[in-house]
């Protein structure tokens, strides 16, 4: 099988890279390499790499360019047919890469595939895949269900950064992680460049993933909401077709007044949400440029793309549900 790039993108996580690289390592098929790409990090992970993985490519930069910054910096450097991209914190089964990649090579409309991603210790799904809603936001398949209730491949349209593998030609047709985005929604991002330029994502549930969720940069930190709120209203700007913009925009609007219920009168996180919708506005001639590209690559029906979006309302009883549950 051809060689895969494994690009693991580091933030101070000496404490989690021994288990991340040596999941890697043990992998049933050999044929890759591994690129780890450091953000500045002040803890001894530099050293960790370099003293204990000698066959790890090392990328030290000089300051923190976030996940984006990261991975992108990380694809200069990578050589394999297939681009698989690691969280520090996700640790994968030794099978992983012989699943994932038989599942590539066996229709070449498969750009990428999703991992069935379980929160660490628990049977609990972080993430099933992901979707998109009719305000065109993401939203993970399966969250908080039983992993069980989830064992049958299927397409979907996205898949969850934290552990995913893509085409490199899918990737020189639709482009890569928006460095804009730093971090938060830039897999969504991607995810709905894929799905509108009619790439398939193939969920396999039996690559099961274990994932300590957040462990970066915290669930609910000034620093996630900040990501959150910004780079939500540019993946909509950027990726909606236009005709989609107008006929959702009441359900763009209730998304967004949920939004600021849940993050500033629920959570309190109403300073970096604010700044980041502030801030969002600053980027919007950016990301309108960007749109003419993307929207020149649809090649979706607008019957198919109505059709796999989720209603905004069963979502949003979706996300109540979760909430009392936790």
């Amino acid at each position: 099988m051809p060689p895969t790039s494994f690009i693991i993108v580091n933030w101070n996580g000496e404490s989690l890279l021994k288990d991340c690289i040596d999941a890697i390592l043990r992998q049933s098929h050999q044929s890759f390499e591994i690129i780890v790409v450091d953000n500045g990090s002040t803890d001894g992970s530099v050293a960790l790499v370099k003293e204990s993985y000698p066959q790890v490519a090392l990328v030290p930069l000089t300051c923190n360019y976030g996940f984006t910054g990261g991975n992108t910096e990380g694809l200069r450097h990578a050589t394999g047919k297939y681009v698989a991209l690691v969280n520090t914190d996700a640790i994968l089964p030794q099978n992983w890469l012989h699943l994932m990649l038989e599942a590539l090579e066996s229709d070449e409309q498969i750009g990428f595939c999703s991992s069935r991603i379980i929160i660490a210790r628990t049977n609990l799904i972080d993430s099933a895949g992901d979707s998109f809603t009719s305000a065109f936001t993401g939203t993970k398949l399966g969250e908080l269900h039983d992993m069980n209730k989830f064992n049958e491949r299927c397409y979907v349209p996205g898949a969850c950064a934290a552990a995913v593998i893509y085409k490199r030609d899918m990737l020189d047709d639709i482009g890569f992680l928006d460095d804009d985005f730093f971090l938060n929604h830039e897999d969504t991002d991607l995810n709905l460049r894929a799905w509108l330029a009619g790439w398939k994502c193939l969920y396999i549930p039996e690559a099961t993933v274990e994932h300590r969720v957040s462990t970066t940069i915290g669930k609910l930190s000034e620093t996630s909401v900040y990501y959150f709120a910004r780079n939500s209203l540019w993946v909509w700007i950027k990726n909606t077709p236009t005709y989609f913009l107008f006929r959702y925009l009441h359900h763009r609007i209730a998304y967004e007044l949920a939004s600021f219920v849940f993050f500033c009168l629920i959570a309190r996180r109403w300073r970096p949400f604010l700044r980041g919708k502030c801030h969002s506005l600053k980027g919007l001639p950016r990301m309108l440029r960007k749109r003419k590209i993307i929207q020149r690559k649809i090649r979706l029906t607008q019957k198919e793309i109505r059709q796999g979006l989720i209603p905004l309302g069963a979502y949003l009883s979706e996300r109540l549900a979760l909430l009392r549950r936790q």
